[in-house]
């Protein structure tokens, strides 16, 4: 069975606990899975001390730790952006209110999520989270079914 991985940051608003990750672990299908993004961006990116990136917009940061995840893990979690782009307006709820108040969705397919958490647990990508944590304010992040997985909306 395959550890849990535990990152570094432990801000619910940002990281699984252990109890999230240990549950996309043991529960649920094999086969291909879809993460959710919900992204929430700083105004401006928070990075520790003296760190060499330090300044710009938590965008921008965030945007160092997707060019990072590309160029070390990308290939070995073999993920596979479906969708990247901003949200532009709440249609259904209360606009305003922090469950609605997103900078960008971003829709990412892996072959299962055994690849997902081998991700987790790799080195390299666990490097290029310091800039993943000085982007982002907040975070949501869904496991949803394969494309053409319909269920109960069969119909629609």
């Amino acid at each position: 069975m395959m550890a849990v991985p535990e990152l570094g940051n432990h801000d619910a608003t940002i990281d699984p606990t252990r109890d999230q990750v240990r549950a996309l672990r043991d529960q649920g299908r094999e086969g291909p899975v879809v993460m959710a993004n919900f992204l929430k961006f700083r105004a401006e990116a928070r990075y520790p001390a003296g760190h060499p990136d330090a300044g710009g917009t938590g965008a921008e940061a965030y945007a160092r730790y997707q060019h990072a995840f590309t160029v070390t893990v990308g290939a070995t979690s073999q993920a596979e952006v479906l969708y990247e782009g901003p949200v532009e307006q709440c249609v259904i709820g209360v606009a305003g209110a922090a469950e609605s108040d997103w900078d960008r969705l971003l829709l990412v397919r892996y072959p299962s999520r055994r690849h997902f958490l081998a991700m987790m647990a790799d080195d390299t990508y666990r490097a290029a989270l310091v800039h993943r944590y000085a982007g982002l304010e907040r975070t949501v992040l869904l496991q949803c079914g394969p494309a053409g997985a319909r269920g109960a909306a069969e119909g629609l």
